[in-house]
């Protein structure tokens, strides 16, 4: 009994040992994989963005300063971009596969982007597996990309750019075109610009320079910005500009001389409608203060002004009155007005509206009384002539040196039933010796008259009597004039006029 409790006892002791050892080499074997195991595993180094319909939603950059800037993918993308290469626009609501972007420089930067999607919601990883916070690293690539962008602007730029030491003002930095506008000595010319600033006292100044080798001044304006300890200095060759602005005084003054001698009062609306220019003919003409109209008027204002005075016309309706200058602006605005304005005081005006660019407007005052009292003269002048030669018993027609009947009088016009003052079209010789053909048949006399007068070979009168049917006669005469004319007429016969007289005596 006691040997068979015995051999029950050292049987469990014998399975505890056994059992104990297993378990102390399980575990032991299970510590050395690990160790292994950790020996291969790299600390997790990802920085992840959770985004929910585009939008940021949660986050573990440790960068509050950047992210406190992006709200959505947009921000995130235009963050990204400048290192990763083809960023979608649009993140996916859904993905079967992680998507991962590698930088642009794949041969020294081997970070990458992965973004994951899921039922609306976006997982956006940054890896680094150089750096522990690759948000970090990323930001300072970045802003070292932007700094390099920055300085390569400020190298090429067009204009000269320079710092100098707030302290000791000796220039620490300046861009390739200090050289390229400056030319040779440039410090010396930086100087200049810097005294001339500091002279006149302000931060922007236009200043020249003269170069030994040419005759013009080069002109600059001159810019000063002042950081901590630096100023900044920006010139920018406006030669051209100062040229163009020259030239442009020249012209105005020039014009400004000839508007000065016109006898054409000239007034000029902007494209406010307020008098821009004027001449001292304008103050003549129409009698306006300079006063008012150096104040520079409204266009309405001006008219008024003139209808005060008398200067123009009187309307017949004062209530369509601004109605109907509106409509001559309008009108002057398209180019097609032009009036004749006569006054009250027996003075006449040409007034003429012309558009000018931008929306201006031009109205010229001509005086042209005399021209028309001189037509009015002239015309009176036809008329009596008209008259004399209506009561004269010869039958004249006058024909102008380019072969044109010009007038005739009404002994003439019953005659041949001619008349070129009520014709439109002009009447040649040729369709004159025409009708006359028709009307007294005599060839020889009337192709004699044509072709002296279309020919310019008549020197001396021509006569010829032509028979008519009815036994009688027609004394014809051809008698050159003044200037290339000729004169056409029928000498009445003197038995006829013999007759004519004794009848009128009863």
């Amino acid at each position: 009994m006691y040997e068979n409790a015995a051999f029950t006892l050292v049987s469990l002791l014998a399975i505890s040992v056994l059992g104990a050892f297993c378990v102390l080499w399980l575990h032991g074997l299970f510590l050395t994989r690990n160790r292994e195991t950790a020996k291969n595993i790299t600390p997790s180094l990802d920085n992840t963005v959770l985004l929910r319909n585009g939008v940021v939603e949660d986050h573990d950059v440790n960068m509050h300063g950047v992210m406190d800037r992006i709200q959505d993918w947009v921000d995130m993308r235009t963050w990204l971009s400048g290192r990763f290469a083809n960023l979608p626009e649009y993140l996916p609501d859904d993905a079967t596969q992680i998507q991962t972007f590698r930088t642009h420089d794949i041969a020294e930067d081997k970070a990458t982007l992965s973004i994951d999607a899921y039922a609306g919601v976006t997982r956006v990883t940054l890896n680094d597996p150089i750096e522990c916070q690759p948000a970090d690293r990323h930001q300072a690539i970045r802003l070292k990309t932007l700094l390099a962008e920055d300085h390569a602007a400020l190298e090429n730029s067009p204009c000269a750019i320079w710092k100098t030491d707030l302290a000791t003002n000796e220039v620490i930095w300046r861009n390739t075109s200090c050289e390229r506008l400056l030319g040779e000595g440039v410090h010396e010319v930086l100087s200049q610009f810097a005294t001339g600033l500091e002279e006149a006292d302000t931060t922007s100044q236009r200043l020249a320079i003269e170069r030994p080798n040419e005759k013009a001044k080069t002109w600059f304006d001159v810019h000063l910005i002042s950081a901590e300890q630096s100023h900044i200095y920006y010139a920018v060759d406006v030669t051209n500009a100062v040229l163009a602005e020259a030239a442009q005084r020249e012209f105005v003054q020039t014009l400004t001389k000839t508007f000065a001698n016109l006898t054409t009062g000239l007034a000029i609306f902007d494209r406010k409608k307020q008098l821009a220019l004027f001449n001292p003919a304008l103050v003549d003409l129409t009698a306006l203060p300079a006063e008012f109209l150096s104040g520079r008027p409204s266009l309405m204002s001006f008219f008024d002004n003139l209808r005060d005075r008398q200067v123009m016309p009187e309307p017949k309706n004062y209530s369509d009155w601004r109605t109907q200058i509106n409509a001559m602006i309008e009108t002057a605005s398209d180019g097609l007005y032009q009036e004749t304005w006569s006054l009250p005081t027996g003075a006449t005006y040409r007034v003429t509206g012309r558009p000018h660019p931008d929306g201006a407007v031009a109205f010229l005052f001509e005086d042209i009384t005399a021209e028309i009292s001189l037509t009015r003269r002239f015309r009176a002048q036809n008329d009596l002539r008209q008259s004399v030669l209506d009561m004269l018993d010869h039958a004249v027609a006058v024909i102008a040196a380019n072969n044109v009947v010009i007038f005739c009088n009404a002994t003439w016009t019953e005659m041949f039933g001619v008349d070129p003052d009520t014709s439109f079209a002009e009447l040649s010789i040729r369709d004159l010796v025409a009708i006359c053909k028709q009307k007294y048949p005599h060839p020889d006399f009337w192709n004699t008259v044509e072709t002296q007068t279309t020919n310019n070979t008549l020197s001396r009168p021509i006569e010829d009597v032509i028979a008519l049917e009815d036994g009688s006669e027609l004394h014809c005469r051809l008698v050159p004039a003044s200037g290339g004319a000729a004169i056409i007429c029928r000498v009445p016969d003197v038995a006829t006029k013999t007759q004519r007289t004794s009848s009128t005596a009863s």
